[in-house]
């Protein structure tokens, strides 16, 4: 029996920590009822590895990502560009599904999936600035024209659905993968000073800033490091810039270590793992920390107090957004109580095995692909709420 095919489309980022492409990678290697075929917009050792494990992956360069009003007649040019790739690749294939990674991809997407007759899957990864809402027309377009919406927690689709109104109408709810075997647990180090992990490229979002003026000199007044691991060029950007600014005052005990492909192993070395960010849809980081068995400290951004309260019971603490003592403390209870952090690191252990192994995971979106199939023979005579959502 022939394996069906599902055509992915990723739009890479520029920054080496790619967190939304290396989750979908996950789901592409455990494939094993279906066969991906891959469209993305740049070359580089994410292809090369896609192309190593024997994926069919066409790279066709874009610059929509710039924006209409910004740089129009080149917007117009790829999105006439990935029209005839996807038209071609769906004319010549057995996909009648089209898997969009992020809104991007799913613009890029629709024209030609629609005319094709196939099925659009819109997996959302992120949520928004609540200071700085997106436009809620092109939301409300983008998961009307949506086949299936897939989100990655119970919490990002109910706020989701609270900004454009009935956004999980045809939608299911699934966990990103977290690797076992990389990340897993091990006990908090003896001696030293303890040392606080913040994970991810440097941007605003991430609230790196805020943290540093606000919470890390507490941290350090207290005797304590903190690495920052993600992208970060403060030669090239305003903000990374800030932030090396910011840092300046602490001091050696704060490190901007850049770009790594050892997160593993510095989280092992951490006591706590801290997520200050403004606004996400499923930190990675703080589901690999749980692997890891190490303790996160929160703001009550999209996902936290369903990862490190109700799914786990107490895997971490989660503290309002912009309350920056209320962070330092729950962090400084942590780095002073070695009890207190292994009974949380314990928990997300738990927790991960149960929600994040890719077996599971993997199974869910096949089962999103497999109803989504079944609807194109016999028309939508099942639920996709109910066959498609977390166990």
């Amino acid at each position: 029996m022939k394996v069906p095919a599902v055509l992915f489309v990723l739009v890479q980022t520029n920054a080496a920590a790619d967190g939304g492409i290396a989750s979908i990678s996950h789901v592409v290697r455990g494939l094993r009822r279906h066969r991906p075929i891959i469209v993305t917009d740049r070359p580089g050792e994410r292809v090369d590895q896609w192309r190593r494990q024997g994926i069919e992956t066409h790279v066709v360069p874009q610059s929509a990502s710039k924006g209409l009003l910004r740089n129009p007649l080149a917007t117009i040019r790829s999105y006439v560009r990935y029209a005839s790739a996807i038209r071609h690749i769906l004319r010549s294939s057995d996909a009648r599904l089209v898997h969009a990674n992020d809104p991007l991809s799913l613009q890029l997407s629709l024209v030609p999936g629609k005319l094709a007759g196939a099925k659009l899957l819109f997996n959302l990864r992120g949520t928004f600035d609540p200071a700085r809402p997106p436009w809620r027309l092109k939301y409300r377009l983008l998961f009307g024209f949506s086949d299936h919406v897939l989100f990655l927690s119970r919490d990002m689709a109910r706020r989701w659905e609270e900004f454009v109104g009935r956004a999980n109408a045809k939608s299911s709810v699934t966990y990103s993968i977290v690797d076992a075997q990389r990340f897993g647990p091990a006990p908090l180090p003896k001696g030293g000073k303890p040392i606080i992990l913040v994970c991810g490229l440097v941007r605003p979002l991430k609230g790196q800033l805020e943290f540093l003026r606000n919470v890390a000199p507490r941290l350090v007044e207290h005797g304590n490091t903190i690495w920052f691991a993600g992208d970060f060029d403060p030669r090239g950007d305003a903000y990374m810039a800030a932030c090396a600014e910011a840092a300046t005052s602490l001091g050696p005990a704060v490190q901007f270590l850049g770009y790594r492909n050892d997160i593993p192993e510095l989280m092992r070395e951490a006591t706590v793992v801290a997520v200050p960010s403004r606004h996400e849809g499923l930190v990675r980081a703080m589901i690999e920390a749980m692997s890891c068995a190490r303790p996160v400290v929160s703001f009550d951004i999209s996902s936290a107090r369903e990862m490190l309260e109700d799914e786990s019971g107490g895997a971490g603490m989660v503290v309002e957004w912009g309350d920056f003592a209320g962070m330092a403390e729950a962090i400084l209870r942590y780095c002073n109580d070695r009890a207190l952090a292994s009974a949380a690191g314990e928990k997300g252990v738990a927790a991960a095995r149960r929600l994040f192994s890719a077996a599971a995971v993997t199974e869910r979106y096949e089962r999103a692909y497999d109803l989504l199939a079944s609807e194109d023979r016999a028309g939508p005579k099942k639920s996709l709420d109910k066959a498609a959502q977390v166990d």
